[in-house]
This record gives structure tokens, C-alpha cells and sequence, in this order.
């Protein structure tokens, strides 16, 4: 699996989008996936997202496993502090932001079809 194979999943929403639910258990639905975002910082930016029943706007980072939060210092880094959902192929471990709380996170290994891995890559 290679980040951008995640990146067309979550951009083109090709999974069961009644099925979404985080880590800790909480119903998800997507209202917007967001853009693209190919500079630096979060990999989607205007995102909106609800999550229970709270919806919220902000920016959202792709990784293959959630451990790469912090492999790559996003823990350390402020412009990571709107980041309101971490989507992974696999949630290894839960992610703090720079501010001490909690990104919600969404594994999408158990979501995604081999049809459509295999049309993606």
C-alpha cells in the first residue's frame, strides 16, 4: 500500500460511507472530503466532517499506519493542530496533536474493496 493509493480512496469516497465509524467507536459521516492539498502541511484541507453529533471543519491527514503521525512530526508541529480527522489504512496507535488532544482516527483496511484497490493503483 502507498499513501497516495489512500489519497484517490479518500478523495473519490470509494468505500461504504454508511460504515464509517473512528477508533474509539464514533459514527462518522463525511459531508465533505475536502481539496487536495499538494504543499506543505495536512494532505486535505476544507474539510467537514461529523463526527457523533458534532459537526466539524478543518483539514485532513492520510497515512498507512497511524504511527506515522509521529514518524513524521506532525505531534511537533502546529499547522497539524486543525487537522480534525486522521484517516489510515492502519490504526496502530492513537494520535495527539501538538495541543494534547486526541485526532479522531478512521482505518480504512477493513472499508475498502480489492476491486477497488485494484482500480486505484
Amino acid at each position: 500500500m502507498h499513501e497516495i493509493v489512500l489519497h484517490r480512496i479518500w478523495e473519490s469516497q470509494n468505500f461504504p460511507i454508511n460504515a464509517l465509524i473512528t477508533t474509539r467507536g464514533q459514527r462518522i459521516h463525511v459531508v465533505s472530503a475536502g481539496e487536495p492539498n499538494s504543499l506543505s502541511g495536512p494532505d486535505f484541507h476544507h474539510s467537514k466532517i461529523r463526527i457523533g453529533d458534532s459537526e466539524w471543519s478543518g483539514h485532513v491527514e492520510l497515512h498507512i499506519k497511524a504511527s506515522d503521525w509521529y514518524l513524521h512530526g506532525h505531534h511537533r508541529d502546529e499547522a497539524y493542530n486543525t487537522v480534525i480527522l486522521h484517516v489510515v489504512w492502519e490504526a496502530d496507535t492513537e494520535v495527539l496533536r501538538k495541543d494534547g488532544t486526541v485526532i479522531p482516527t478512521l482505518s480504512l483496511s477493513e472499508l475498502v474493496s480489492q476491486k477497488v484497490l485494484n482500480r486505484v493503483r
